[in-house]
């Protein structure tokens, strides 16, 4: 099998991806995002299965096709399917182990930390997500998050 490369839907800013079931850490996370002038589109799946058709491209998201994001922000508590399994998946699959993926969690729980980085997690971040964390993050893991310039309020 070939490893997904960016598909023509996919903007020329690298698109994060965040796996989160709760609706009130998305809105969290897509806050930050804004206050912060994240450029780079913010797509939020709400499971780790949504997650797996969207990289692929598959079911809902089959016209699209698939996409390699830049990062992926993995929420480790997810119903059906956990982040953590979500992750074994990703690792094992030729065309998706090269992503970036920072897993996400309310709590400091050192064994589920401790298996992400078993499996190959490049970093982990505790919820909410905090700008400065994340910016800490993309440059260990030498990604890009682009901002847009500040607004003067004059037009």
């Amino acid at each position: 099998m070939k490893k997904i490369t960016p598909g023509d839907a996919q903007t020329a800013l690298g698109e994060v991806l965040l796996v989160e079931d709760s609706a009130s850490d998305a809105e969290l996370a897509q806050l930050a995002f804004r206050r912060a002038r994240i450029a780079n589109p913010l797509k939020v799946v709400s499971s780790a299965e949504a997650a797996w058709n969207y990289l692929l491209g598959l079911g809902a998201y089959a016209k699209r096709g698939a996409t390699q994001p830049l990062l992926i922000l993995l929420d480790l508590q997810l119903p059906r399917m956990s982040g953590i399994e979500l992750l074994r998946q990703l690792k094992l699959d030729e065309r998706t182990r090269d992503l970036a993926v920072v897993s996400l969690s309310g709590t400091t729980d050192a064994p589920a930390i401790v298996t992400c980085l078993k499996l190959g997690i490049d970093d982990h971040l505790i919820k909410p997500i905090d700008f400065k964390d994340l910016v800490h993050v993309t440059r260990k893991l030498k990604l890009r998050l682009t901002r847009t310039p500040p607004t003067t309020g004059r037009a």
